[in-house]
């Protein structure tokens, strides 16, 4: 009896579940909304132009809300004092104290500054831009931000433009125009003015695109003005970063290494320095000759890198914007070399004869940042 008894409430269940009376479940809400906040109201039209306004504001889809926006939102070139940033329901509102300057295109970046409130979505539009004369500029320079030491990208790193004959403390103020570095090192600057710029790039931790004054951390800079149209590397030195220093070869017996036979012929005349690495450490330096035998060689994979010696310290030497230094330009061959045990492996190695690779070289040195897409073309190496 004790076992129908306990039988019959589950006989009981079974039955209604097969007959569709199953304890009602909440709905599980549908798909995960992956669509960022649109405007749908501005107080000043995208591409608007002759408008000087006083502030900006957007009415959004959605309820939204900011994020660290002193820092996430960007604007080239820099609004007039310390722009101020409210949320009052939907709508952002943007205001400053001063006049814009005239004939001038302005770049709104909002990064990651605004985002919706429950799925935390950035927002659709990622930039915002009108002028203050009567067209958009369309003028851009782009480029890359590299260590010259690891030959890494530079992530989150401001890059800014200042009038060709402004002094050289122009880095410790607003520039003309200004953006940061992606995670690729790549930066682009659109949306300028036609005329002549210099450019510089330095880390810029509190987002107001110049350097505290008396501030002398490493900056990056092209030796010569720049212009619409143009595409730079720019190197910028790692504070932290020691000098390389040769790991000293230590010759391994024939049964278990390989031989790597080097040839150099460098597109310039020297004093070249060349580099063998392996895993970012430099485990042979040679100069002075063109052709070597490195035996003993421990098996993998190693990559080749040249420089210019100028001072013929025999290391390679980062930039130094505050005693004008420039970088000695680090070569790169982006064919590695595989060594293997008792196979002899030989490489011609022309540095100098074409441009060193700009992509993929590693993870980024540091952060995140995002600009309008614009179009290709070939950097220029300084």
């Amino acid at each position: 009896m004790r076992t129908l008894v306990n039988s019959l409430p589950l006989s009981l269940a079974a039955m209604a579940l097969a007959a569709g009376c199953a304890l009602p479940a909440p709905p599980d809400g549908g798909p995960r909304d992956s669509e960022g906040p649109k405007v749908v109201e501005s107080n000043l039209a995208l591409g608007a132009t002759s408008s000087n306004p006083a502030f900006l504001s957007w009415t959004f889809d959605e309820y939204v809300v900011l994020n660290n926006p002193s820092a996430s939102i960007r604007c080239s070139p820099p609004l007039p004092g310390q722009p101020s940033y409210s949320l009052q329901g939907k709508t952002l509102k943007i205001k400053w104290e001063g006049a814009l300057l005239p004939d001038r295109t302005y770049l709104i970046q909002f990064g990651n500054g605004v985002r919706d409130l429950h799925e935390n979505n950035p927002m659709s539009e990622p930039y915002w831009v009108f002028a203050t004369g009567a067209k958009i500029d369309s003028g851009q320079i782009r480029g890359v931000l590299l260590n010259p030491l690891t030959g890494k990208p530079w992530d989150n790193q401001a890059v800014v433009l200042h009038a060709a004959d402004a002094p050289d403390s122009a880095v410790f103020t607003p520039p003309v125009y200004g953006s940061r570095s992606g995670k690729d090192g790549s930066f682009t600057l659109p949306y300028l003015a036609d005329g002549r710029y210099q450019i510089f790039a330095f880390s810029d931790p509190d987002g107001n695109l110049q350097l505290g004054t008396g501030e002398k951390s490493p900056v990056a800079w092209f030796p010569q003005p720049a212009a619409a149209g143009d595409s730079l590397v720019l190197w910028l030195a790692d504070p932290a970063a020691k000098q390389d220093s040769v790991a000293l070869l230590r010759q391994l017996p024939a049964d278990s290494s390989g031989v790597f036979k080097l040839t150099v012929s460098p597109a310039s005349e020297g004093p070249w320095v060349h580099q063998l690495r392996r895993d970012g450490i430099v485990v042979w330096q040679g100069s002075g000759a063109n052709s070597w035998t490195l035996e003993g060689l421990k098996p993998g994979k190693y990559q080749l890198q040249s420089f210019l010696d100028g001072n013929q310290n025999g290391r390679l030497d980062a930039p130094n914007w505050w005693t004008r230094t420039e970088s000695e330009l680090p070569l790169a061959d982006p064919e590695a070399i595989e060594v293997s045990v008792g196979w002899t492996v030989e490489r011609q190695w022309l540095p100098g004869a074409s441009r060193a690779p700009q992509t993929g070289p590693g993870p980024p040195e540091k952060g995140s940042a995002s600009a309008p897409p614009q179009g290709e073309s070939s950097p220029k190496l300084r």
